[in-house]
């Protein structure tokens, strides 16, 4: 039983105080068709409103199964609208955007009806008001007396004990207003219908009790029919519960409802979302910036570069080449890649160009549009294109056909090269080094120069007679097929004093050991010492040549298209796994490079100063999104009310929009992740678009993480101001 004590319900407008309801007494059962009437402005509205919690009342207590409900909060009085009464408004509030369907089913997703029975539910409830032809049809497309009755199939879906009709044939023609009193009048045998109407004659012939008010107050309390009174049954809250994944569908529905909007709201965010990506992006690029200075392992230290090795060490197969060349940014793979660090000192023929720094690199490093100022690339062999610093830019095109050789006698190189093409140094890609000078080479001078440099700078080759070890370098090496396996030949001028006798060719034994970075072997062999070769070769057969000088691949450098997020591409490599096992050892020389101090200084504040631009972005992107969102939103008001009418409380109505903008965030991130990975990798140095390439996948995740911290800041905001209206004003029912 609803039960109201002297209640009193007053209205303060430019403080002006207006009368809704004067101590009203009165008691309402189960099994009645109350109708309310009055005329215009007398406050039957008013009263509906009070008795359904849609608003307030200042004086005076109302009883719901004995229980005041005086002290209720918004949340206690969302809680007894959404358990005890369902509305039949005039202006039907309907969600223009859902299907006839749609409609019936929210309140059944809205009370936690079991979700395999909701859709056959809300088609039984259609057919009981005889729109099963119009399932499909958006609200919109209806006619009023169908609206009508969606409303009211609607309003049995939520299955309350009460049922309040506020006007529900105000806006219908008579034949359709009998119809929908009928349909009140049904289902009054086992509800309480309560009923607003300015023309009593239409219900007089259903209706079981006449209450009619006057300037506030109840002038006439009549009893037409009598039936047997009962009070409202008990409903516990748990019987009501709405479970999560119903609260992902009906938001998503609602954004799918309005296709419009969602896309304009996508649209905004997706922006916004864009420049704060490359804020974070820049960020990303001025933390991982640093100015060169040498490593102690390696010289090529440019960011395009990784070392790459297998951890059970090892030689790379086929298969491993193949497969590091297929990662996304690789742009090639380069063996012997401790060429690269060795610079040497070099000296032109003519003297023009004296001891000049050089770094050796394959000619397929370059791009095929490298911008050639003068000359050709190399062909033949000892031909090079030189990428020289400005400095020595100023010799221009005097620079070709100089040749030079090196300038100390560190490596037993006597080569000459001839300068056939000049590039600027600055064509090389993520160049931190633009002092220093790169000789490119063609295929077969680079593994001249593998084999020099190897065996000079990275390990030994030696003979060992009598244990004495004797280093020996790769030219001095002589093939002669007419020895065999583990024999060596040596001329007596050099090693004719490990013989007994002086002048005496003779045979002793020894090792032959290879020690370097990727081998450690001794071999025994039997070494000739003859008195008719006069210079210092050693002889050896090929299978005894092949042992030194192995085509094994135990390293090589992963070359980048771009020096952009090539950590990330590190830590990919590095998560290869050959079995249960990690796969590839990987190395990043630009990260072992040693700023000094005063760099670290200057990148501390770089930092400063790109987080502070960060957070500046994401606040000025959220304030402008959320003007931009509020006036998108605010469209959807009368829909929110809707929905507090039919069972949604405070915390559901906050959850659609914190769950609508989260797919919306969704989509804006989707958007970026789209555009960061269509944008090429062969982006030109200091590009803008360069932020979108330097996310790895935890860099992503943290970026979600400031769109998601973005899109709550946004709904917290808008969702305070849902409530800050009641459902009568926001609905703009007439108080009357």
């Amino acid at each position: 039983m609803i039960k109201l004590v002297n209640v009193s319900k007053f209205y303060n407008s430019n403080d002006v105080i207006a009368l809704g309801l004067r101590r009203v007494n009165l008691e309402l059962n189960v099994n009645e068709f109350v109708a309310v009437v009055g005329e215009s402005g007398s406050g039957k509205t008013t009263l509906l409103n009070v008795v359904t919690g849609i608003d307030t009342y200042e004086d005076g207590e109302m009883y719901v199964n004995g229980e005041e409900t005086s002290y209720y909060s918004v949340s206690d009085m969302e809680n007894y609208r959404k358990k005890y009464v369902a509305f039949v408004f005039q202006d039907y509030n309907l969600i223009d955007s859902y299907t006839v369907l749609q409609n019936v089913e929210a309140p059944l997703l809205l009370s936690g009806y079991p979700k395999e029975k909701i859709r056959e539910r809300a088609l039984e409830l259609i057919r009981k008001v005889g729109l099963e032809d119009h399932v499909k049809h958006k609200a919109t497309k209806l006619s009023g007396g169908q609206k009508q009755r969606v409303v009211i199939a609607r309003a049995l879906a939520k299955d309350c004990p009460i049922i309040a009709a506020d006007e529900p044939t105000g806006n219908l023609d008579s034949e359709s207003a009998k119809q929908i009193i009928k349909l009140l009048a049904d289902i009054s045998k086992d509800k309480l219908v309560i009923m607003v109407t300015h023309d009593f004659a239409q219900v007089e012939h259903h209706a079981t009790r006449k209450i009619r008010i006057y300037d506030g107050e109840i002038v006439e309390d009549k009893e037409i029919i009598k039936t047997e009174k009962k009070d409202l049954p008990k409903l516990e809250d748990k019987e009501f519960k709405m479970d999560f994944m119903s609260l992902l569908k009906l938001s998503f529905r609602n954004l799918l409802a309005v296709p419009k909007k969602t896309f304009l709201m996508a649209l905004v965010f997706s922006f916004f979302a864009v420049f704060i990506g490359l804020s974070y992006g820049g960020y990303i690029m001025v933390s991982n910036e640093t100015s060169y200075s040498y490593s102690q392992h390696f010289q090529y230290t440019n960011p395009d570069r990784l070392v790459v090795k297998r951890t059970d060490n090892q030689p790379l197969t086929a298969a491993d080449l193949q497969e590091l060349s297929d990662f996304n940014n690789v742009k090639m793979l380069i063996d012997k890649d401790y060429v690269l660090d060795v610079n040497r000192i070099m000296s032109s023929v003519s003297g023009n160009l004296n001891y000049m720094s050089i770094s050796f690199m394959p000619i397929d490093y370059l791009d095929d549009d490298v911008n050639i100022l003068y000359g050709t690339l190399p062909v033949e062999n000892n031909e090079i294109l030189l990428a020289a610093n400005p400095e020595i830019l100023e010799y221009e095109s005097d620079l070709i056909g100089e040749e030079i050789t090196q300038a100390y006698d560190w490596y037993p190189d006597l080569s000459y090269y001839e300068i056939v093409g000049v590039i600027d140094n600055e064509e090389i890609t993520s160049n931190q080094r633009f002092y220093q000078n790169y000789a490119f080479v063609n295929e077969d001078n680079w593994e001249d120069l593998g084999r020099l440099l190897y065996l000079n700078n990275y390990g030994a080759v030696n003979l060992v007679i009598d244990n004495n070890d004797i280093k020996i370098v790769e030219d001095r090496f002589v093939i002669d097929s007419t020895l065999a396996d583990n024999e060596i030949k040596v001329s007596q001028n050099y090693y004719g004093y490990f013989c007994p006798s002086p002048g005496v060719d003779c045979t002793v034994d020894g090792e032959l050991t290879i020690e370097d970075y990727y081998v450690d072997e001794s071999y025994d062999y039997t070494i000739n010492i003859v008195d008719d070769i006069i210079n210092d070769s050693i002889y050896v057969n090929q299978n005894t040549y092949d042992k030194v000088f192995y085509d094994e691949v135990y390293q090589v450098s992963v070359i980048t298209e771009t020096g952009i997020n090539v950590e990330g591409l590190m830590k990919t490599i590095a998560r290869v796994r050959d079995g249960v096992n990690y796969k590839y050892k990987v190395v990043y020389p630009y990260d072992s490079n040693v700023s000094n101090q005063f760099e670290g200084i200057i990148l501390f504040i770089q930092n400063i100063g790109m987080i502070f631009l960060i957070i500046i972005t994401i606040s000025g992107s959220t304030l402008i999104t959320y003007i931009i969102f509020k006036a998108i939103i605010n469209t959807k008001l009368h829909d929110y009310a809707i929905f507090r009418t039919i069972g949604a409380n405070q915390k559901v109505i906050k959850s659609f929009i914190y769950l609508e903008n989260f797919y919306i965030t969704v989509i804006a991130f989707v958007v970026f992740l789209i555009i960061s990975i269509a944008i090429p990798n062969n982006l030109p140095e200091y590009s803008l678009f360069q932020a979108f390439k330097v996310f790895t996948f935890d860099k992503y995740f943290v970026y979600f993480i400031l769109l998601v911290i973005m899109s709550l800041i946004i709904s917290r905001k808008y969702s305070n101001r849902i409530f800050s209206s009641s459902v009568s004003k926001t609905l703009k029912t007439d108080l009357e």
